[in-house]
């Protein structure tokens, strides 16, 4: 009997620490007015803890919002601060500064109080929680790192045009929302417009996107690769107008990521000046000129900013053809260039590409030159690289996409292979890396459409796969925050369906805040990999 009571007592002492916390009513003042708000805290607090702000719907409370969100539930093992904000009465001043001063005023009195990261201080919020936000966004830019709107937008006014800089947000909205109707309120359109905001760089969509919790939908993501910010819209399809548990793992999940402190200048900084790498183009061919053809989606096209050291001592044995025009860089579609980055077009960033070929020159004997060719298109599927689905596929895709596909007049496969026959007049192509795979996340099929292109590629540039092998690289790992690690079981089956296809390790490999791309580092190092996996098959021979 003493044996059962104890295990009775260990299992009640085990669920009551499931969730370790501590839970308070705090009332402040705020410009003379008594106000009140529910305050969770880590079991055991420290300093530099981060602080998420709430602010619940019309004619609700902070008790409802955290009853349906159970965002506290998170507070004890992510180690930060949470605040649920009661309102005047039954809604929020969403055109006024009264609850706007009163989120000013809660970041103070948690710092005086809990000695809170000033740099990680984030706001979510539900319905007119979400109207309050957005209404007061422009006003509160520096103090709040990133913002996590909910089912609803304030629709009397557009924030796109009053920010003075750019945002971090991810707006979460049902498809089947009754109040903020989504079509209704276009809400797609306005998320887009804090992207376009941003001036985005890179888009992709990830659909049958199922986060923690269930909920099902579309995720799509905007990223600035030159300031690394990034918009988000999680649209899912069982849900209505009401606080979701599974949004609040994705809203900490996409918030934490984010400090002030990341858009603040960095103090003697070398500044990046980008190298056109004119060079004589070859006139004969050559048959250690060995050339690679890389292509694939946002990854593979360049999605980190370049840096000092990226710009500097290229080797000339180490080029680049362009594949478009790139103006801004002078450089002509079809010519060859000492490859300074970038390697893809004109607005992109530092790619695998870069740190495969400077690689490759270094370990290969002196007399060896390497080219690559780079074909990309962010956000895009396997099937825009298959001529059969390519017209389709482009018609139905987001404006973003069209306008990278216009680069290649809406053909990217057959560019690909336009400058790949350029390419065989004056060296020997001697691999196809790929790096492909977000927005086709854990398909099965994937190999077999790999499988197609890279067949059509041989076939199309009379290749014999033996002496033309695919590398694949791996997406961004889990512990890194991808959000598409578990496509890499998928890309881990592919050389079962192509024998001469190999796997490349994007371990270590560092992470950008989106989960879907890597940093300038984590290219480095992933380039770096694509060259020892190509080497080793070199040396094999």
């Amino acid at each position: 009997m003493k044996k059962q009571l104890l295990t009775i007592l260990m299992l009640i002492t085990s669920f009551n620490c499931a969730f370790a916390y501590k839970k308070s009513s705090l009332d402040i003042v705020v410009e003379g007015q008594t106000r009140n708000m529910v305050v969770f805290t880590p079991d055991k607090t420290k300093k530099k803890m981060p602080l998420m702000i709430v602010t619940h719907g019309m004619n609700q409370n902070p008790e409802y919002q955290m009853e349906n969100d159970k965002m506290y539930e998170m507070v004890d093992t992510a180690k930060f601060v949470l605040t649920y904000l009661r309102s005047d009465g039954n809604t929020w001043d969403t055109q006024g500064k009264k609850d706007q001063n009163f989120v000013l005023q809660t970041i103070d009195e948690m710092y005086a109080k809990y000695k809170i990261d000033r740099n990680r201080v984030y706001w979510t919020g539900f319905s007119m929680g979400s109207m309050l936000m957005y209404h007061s966004m422009p006003f509160v830019q520096d103090k709040i790192a990133a913002f996590a709107p909910t089912s609803g937008v304030q629709f009397m006014e557009q924030p796109w045009n009053n920010c003075g800089k750019p945002v971090n947000l991810i707006q979460c909205h049902a498809y089947a929302d009754d109040v903020f109707v989504f079509d209704r309120y276009r809400i797609h359109d306005y998320v887009e417009h804090m992207a376009k905001m941003n001036e985005s760089t890179t888009y992709i969509k990830l659909p049958d996107y199922s986060p923690w919790g269930g909920l099902k939908g579309d995720k799509e993501v905007w990223t600035n690769v030159n300031t690394g910010c990034v918009v988000e819209l999680f649209a899912y399809h069982n849900g209505g107008h009401s606080p979701q548990h599974a949004n609040s793992v994705e809203i900490w999940n996409f918030c934490k990521r984010f400090t002030l402190k990341d858009t603040k200048k960095a103090p003697n900084v070398k500044k990046v000046v980008l190298k056109t790498g004119e060079m004589e183009q070859p006139a004969k061919f050559d048959p250690d000129f060995h050339i690679y053809l890389c292509f694939g989606q946002s990854n593979m096209e360049g999605n980190a900013p370049i840096e000092y050291q990226d710009c500097e001592k290229v080797d000339p044995r180490f080029r680049m053809m362009a594949a478009v025009d790139m103006k801004r860089n002078n450089r002509t579609k079809g010519n060859w260039y000492v490859a300074y980055p970038p390697l893809c077009r004109e607005n992109n960033g530092l790619t695998p590409a870069d740190y495969f070929g400077r690689t490759m020159v270094e370990k290969l004997p002196k007399n060896i030159k390497v080219g690559v060719i780079n074909v990309a298109v962010g956000g895009c599927s396997i099937n825009l690289f298959d001529e059969d689905k390519a017209e389709a596929y482009i018609a139905g895709a987001a404006d973003w996409l069209k306008g990278f596909c216009r680069a290649y007049d809406n053909n990217p496969f057959r560019r690909l292979v336009e400058c790949a026959k350029e390419a065989q007049k004056v060296g020997v192509i001697k691999g196809i890396l790929l790096h492909q795979g977000c927005t086709d996340n854990t398909q099965p099929d994937w190999p077999d459409r790999v499988n197609l292109v890279y067949t059509r590629l041989l076939k199309e540039l009379g290749l014999q796969a033996k002496d033309c092998p695919l590398l694949i690289g791996e997406l961004l790992q889990k512990d890194k925050g991808g959000i598409c690690h578990a496509h890499n079981a998928v890309i881990a089956r592919t050389p079962q369906t192509i024998p001469t296809a190999h796997v490349v390790s994007s371990a270590d490999c560092s992470g950008a805040p989106d989960g879907l791309h890597f940093t300038a580092e984590g290219y480095r190092l992933l380039g770096k990999r694509y060259a020892e996996v190509m080497l080793s098959i070199l040396n094999a021979k």
